[in-house]
């Protein structure tokens, strides 16, 4: 409720329009005690505020988690809303296998998904499912900005999104930003910026028709 009431309230007192995306996140999938928060998403998912069901998808890649997803990708489906799916940190690739199979096997296509946290071994598979292609700069852990660069080279900037954090962690949300002025420096235009930083989200989370 705070999320979808008071932040965006406190956003708007700084002139920016709050958007989030909701979902039983995959650590907490796994805790019983949070498994009634699957009933209760559809009476946020219909909010106008709300862009995308996430994120959702593996920590640990188990049994609970494979529920969770699967649920959650039918809520999106159900509602209209594409999903911010996250892929586990560790044995990464056979995550993001075990991923694409169950979004695969759902009613949202896979070109309604955005598929985070990805690197130099998941970028090809992600790329030829039809997913969207989201990558996380974070100072010491994920991408840093020099590799997200290489990657924008070799793959292109087509449906690939950028985020960063300012969360529990060590982090620096203006990692976007220094992307940004890397791929600048390294010979990119600043179509290609405004594509990767601006236009590919709003295309990802206009799919919300939101």
């Amino acid at each position: 409720d705070a999320l979808l009431g008071w932040e965006p309230f406190r956003a708007a007192q700084y002139g920016i329009a709050h958007h989030c995306t909701i979902a039983l996140n995959p650590k907490e999938a796994n805790d019983p005690r949070c498994t009634p928060v699957l009933a209760e998403l559809p009476r946020y998912l219909v909010k106008d505020r709300v862009v995308a069901v996430g994120e959702i998808g593996y920590d640990s890649m188990t049994p609970a988690e494979d529920t969770a997803l699967a649920a959650q990708l039918q809520l999106a489906a159900d509602h209209g809303l594409p999903a911010l799916v996250h892929t586990p940190h560790r044995d990464k690739l056979a995550g993001l296998r075990r991923t694409l199979d169950v979004v695969r096997e759902s009613a949202l296509p896979t070109d309604r998904v955005l598929v985070d946290h990805l690197n130099e071994t998941t970028v090809k598979e992600a790329k030829d499912s039809g997913a969207w292609l989201g990558f996380s700069v974070y100072p010491d852990t994920k991408m840093d900005e020099a590799r997200m660069v290489a990657l924008l080279r070799e793959y292109g900037p087509e449906k690939v999104l950028v985020n960063s954090a300012a969360d529990w962690g060590r982090s620096d949300p203006l990692k976007t930003r220094k992307v940004g002025d890397l791929m600048l420096e390294e010979g990119f235009g600043e179509d290609d910026v405004d594509r990767v930083l601006w236009r590919n989200p709003v295309a990802f989370y206009g799919l919300s028709g939101r």
